[in-house]
């Protein structure tokens, strides 16, 4: 694949363009989906203890649940955070705590728009 297919194929099966982030509390759109991807990564390493088989695609498949976001974006928002959290086990968080952690995840993901 030349470079011009690997772009199109990246943003059609792994792009985050879809997510339509505002500005919030300090946070560029660029660092609010670093924000996300942090925070789901995050909820995953916390969780890996309780439950050693969970995986980012689970956890994001239960949060979908629901959202009804298509599953396309949601297997691709995984792999990204598969790749990024790969031999790492420390995510920063942003602050948040608790269910704040999951409110925020539910609020980026909420805007998603399909266009």
């Amino acid at each position: 694949m030349n470079f011009k297919e690997l772009r199109s194929f990246y943003s059609e099966h792994f792009s985050l363009g879809y997510l339509n982030l505002p500005d919030k509390d300090g946070h560029s759109s660029f660092e609010r989906k670093l924000i996300l991807i942090s925070l789901i990564c995050y909820v995953v390493e916390k969780n890996k203890a309780k439950n050693p088989d969970l995986t980012h695609y689970a956890l994001l498949y239960r949060i979908n649940s629901n959202l009804n976001l298509p599953d396309d974006f949601i297997k691709g928002l995984a792999i990204v955070c598969e790749d990024f959290s790969y031999q790492c086990h420390n995510f920063p968080t942003f602050g948040l705590e608790g269910k704040k952690i999951l409110e925020e995840i539910v609020s980026i993901l909420k805007t998603y728009i399909p266009f």
